[in-house]
């Protein structure tokens, strides 16, 4: 299953295989195209049907803290399902932001984790 959607400068692809759910995304993730992304990421969560989503974030330029306000909601809804998160892929500017914020220790209380090497 694959889709993309583009708010903007901002685009979101999703896929799924039979391990796990995966939604990449590119661009500015900033107040005006988070809660898209929440919307994506909820039902993702709430669908139930991988273990593992896998949220791909190499190809971001830009993170505010509406877009850590959006992964961190993510990581508790996910911890109340089942389902465990992996931020992977944050560099530049957003991976200062996610260390700053200690995104990583948040996400490890969950059981989910962001890889921040």
């Amino acid at each position: 299953m694959k889709g993309t959607t583009v708010t903007g400068d901002f685009v979101i692809e999703t896929s799924q295989d039979a391990f796990e759910s995966r939604i990449s995304v590119t661009g500015r993730l900033a107040i005006e195209s988070s809660p898209r992304l929440r919307a994506l990421l909820m039902k993702a969560i709430r669908k139930g049907s991988s273990a593992v989503l896998v949220i791909e974030m190499s190809g971001l330029s830009y993170l505010d803290t509406s877009g850590v306000a959006t992964l961190l909601e993510a990581a508790h809804v996910a911890s109340a399902q089942g389902v465990r998160l992996r931020v992977v892929g944050l560099s530049g500017e957003p991976r200062m932001l996610a260390q700053i914020t200690e995104i990583d220790r948040i996400f490890g209380a969950y059981g989910s984790d962001v890889e921040l090497t």
